[in-house]
């Protein structure tokens, strides 16, 4: 945490006046500070596969990837210690009853997967994002159930807001594949996606950040945020039903 404030990677709380939770950062960092501390030794090259938290991270020649297999394959990249890519997966914008919904890459799921030394692989359903906000009504009525009957089930409210607008995940009628191999000291990354219809697709795009789900303390500013979009929507219009969009980067 020090170590990236020293180099100005810190994020930006400007329009972020929640304070509490980031605040913790700084006091614990101030309350176990040791002046007299070792250097930092140098990230071992190699693979670590935390399985239980769904994370690869790959390190050779120089190249950082981190890889999260249960949202889809988002990713970010680092070379030398600077950020190269980052990656927040698939969104498209469909229109269906007269209605826009968003379908998305990267909501936690079980996605199928296949590693191997230079070659990865993730596959599954895109999923709709939820639409649900807190509004001043939905705030509002929210106060008076914690005002009346919700101050004495205050877990059960939690699990019941966190459903509604955090946690699960309803399929999309959309496929995907993402591909990442080892090319040349450089990854290669294929995303494929095929749809049953594309006529109600709006548009295409990927993105580096994007998030689909209600959690306030999630939306600090980080510099990678402003990472253009790649807009995949003209390639979209000339598919027919069933075919599958190609696209490639490498990094």
């Amino acid at each position: 945490f020090l170590v990236g404030l020293a180099n100005g990677l810190a994020p930006c709380y400007a329009d972020d006046h929640i304070i509490g939770h980031h605040t913790w950062n700084y006091l614990l960092s101030w309350r176990d500070f040791v002046s007299n501390r070792p250097k930092p030794t140098p990230r071992p090259s190699g693979r670590v596969w935390l399985k239980d938290a769904n994370i690869l991270i790959d390190r050779r020649r120089g190249t950082e990837l981190y890889l999260a297999l249960n949202k889809g394959g988002v990713f970010k990249i680092f070379r030398d210690n600077q950020l190269i890519a980052s990656d927040t997966h698939f969104s498209l914008l469909v229109k269906e009853r007269g209605k826009f919904k968003n379908a998305v890459g990267h909501l936690i799921d079980d996605y199928q997967v296949k590693v191997s030394e230079d070659e990865i692989l993730i596959e599954g359903n895109l999923g709709w994002a939820k639409q649900k906000q807190m509004t001043p009504m939905n705030l509002l009525i929210l106060r008076g159930v914690m005002l009346t009957v919700g101050r004495f089930f205050p877990n059960l409210i939690r699990k019941l807001l966190q459903k509604l607008l955090i946690t699960g995940k309803k399929d999309a009628p959309f496929c995907f594949r993402r591909y990442f191999y080892w090319q040349g000291e450089r990854w290669l990354v294929i995303d494929e996606l095929q749809a049953k219809s594309w006529k109600s697709v709006q548009s295409v795009g990927i993105g580096g950040d994007q998030t689909s789900i209600y959690v306030v303390m999630s939306r600090t500013f980080q510099a990678g945020q402003l990472q253009p979009w790649v807009d995949l929507s003209d390639e979209v219009q000339t598919l027919d039903d069933y075919e599958w969009l190609k696209f490639e980067q490498r990094f």
